[in-house]
């Protein structure tokens, strides 16, 4: 994980952690009522210019993977290096480089699925998602309580479909009209025939 590419942090205060002086970096965002507050522990070197180990990240504020409510994530890092091998971006024996599919809104999720978990940004890649799905299906809500209820139940679903495709079954699953449906509403509409991965998903 790059850290430097996905948070501007703003130094908060010198605290002990893991046996280390260590620099508390800070980052709060808001979008409306919800509120996230991300921090880095990082040591450095004695040299100047000294590249920053992590030792801890967390963030505490809106869960956006399991539903409207506040939570507490913490990675604890226990072995970091600067340096990487030459040869990891090497693609395996069999395996060869090709462009991302079609449509272009979901290259950085193919990429670097983590990154839409950790962003900083109110809006993930994922909820960016969301716009042309109401465009492509003709989606109008009634409530921006809705409107939030239908953003959520699009989010598990896309979440479901991209660790699905990335499982390297022999088949793959994708975004149709049932995205933004509860279980109760796909049971409604399939004649209570809900498959149990559909059902699962939500």
């Amino acid at each position: 994980m790059c850290i430097k590419s996905l948070f501007v942090l703003q130094f908060e205060k010198m605290e002990d952690c893991k046996d280390a002086q260590c620099e508390v970096w800070k980052k709060v965002t808001e979008a409306g009522h919800k509120k996230n507050t991300y921090r880095l522990w990082v040591t450095r070197g004695e040299a100047a210019y000294s590249p920053a180990t992590p030792h801890r990240f967390e963030m505490e504020g809106f869960n956006s993977l399991l539903g409207s409510h506040n939570d507490k994530y913490s990675i604890e890092y226990s072995d970091f290096c600067t340096q990487s091998e030459p040869d990891v971006f090497t693609p395996p024996a069999g395996f060869t480089c090709e462009e991302f599919p079609d449509p272009p809104e979901e290259h950085q999720i193919l990429a670097n699925p983590f990154q839409d978990y950790v962003n900083t940004h109110p809006v993930s890649h994922a909820h960016r998602m969301f716009g042309p799905f109401k465009e492509k299906f003709n989606r109008q809500y009634e409530s921006e309580k809705e409107h939030e209820e239908r953003e959520n139940l699009f989010l598990h679903t896309f979440r479901f479909v991209h660790s699905n495709n990335r499982a390297g079954l022999t088949y793959s699953v994708g975004i149709n009209h049932f995205a933004d449906k509860t279980k109760e509403e796909l049971a409604r509409m399939t004649g209570g025939l809900l498959p149990k991965k559909e059902e699962d998903a939500k």
